[in-house]
């Protein structure tokens, strides 16, 4: 069994702009960190070439819940893709201790890597597909460096 804690649920929108206000009004969810025009960190993970994304995570007040939202921008997406790009598609990610030791065990159950491992400037990530056809995401963390 992989050793993992829950991070966040991610899902797809057609406006990021739009769906922040959604979820704020309607939810009370507070933004935590925003990126807008991300390049070769998605086009890594996800595998597919010309990808961007504008994305946001976001946090219910006393919550450690994290939604993730994602508006990818691509000018052709091949429809055999595997990446959860499409609108209203998701996934959920996981952080592990370690990140090739998780990605091993879970290939072991027939799980796919999508893209590739990609370092953000807070760990490494990588999405896989489950044999059911879900998607989830694998997060390394970095260890904060405590100051002396």
């Amino acid at each position: 069994m992989l050793e993992v804690s829950w991070h966040h649920t991610s899902l797809a929108v057609n406006d990021l702009d739009r769906a922040l206000e959604f979820y704020r009004e309607a939810f009370g969810f507070e933004l935590l960190f925003e990126a807008r025009g991300m390049t070769s960190e998605i086009r890594s993970m996800t595998g597919v070439a010309e990808l961007s994304c504008d994305l946001a995570q976001l946090i219910l007040p006393g919550s450690e819940q994290v939604l993730e939202l994602i508006a990818f921008a691509t000018g052709h997406l091949p429809p055999e893709s595997a990446a959860p790009l499409q609108v209203g598609a998701g996934h959920v990610a996981f952080s592990v201790p370690d990140l090739e030791t998780a990605l091993d065990e879970a290939k072991t159950l027939g799980a796919t890597l999508l893209g590739e491992i990609t370092t953000f400037s807070e760990g490494r990530s990588a999405y896989c597909r489950e044999p059911a056809g879900s998607v989830f995401e694998l997060t390394e963390f970095f260890e904060e460096v405590a100051d002396d």
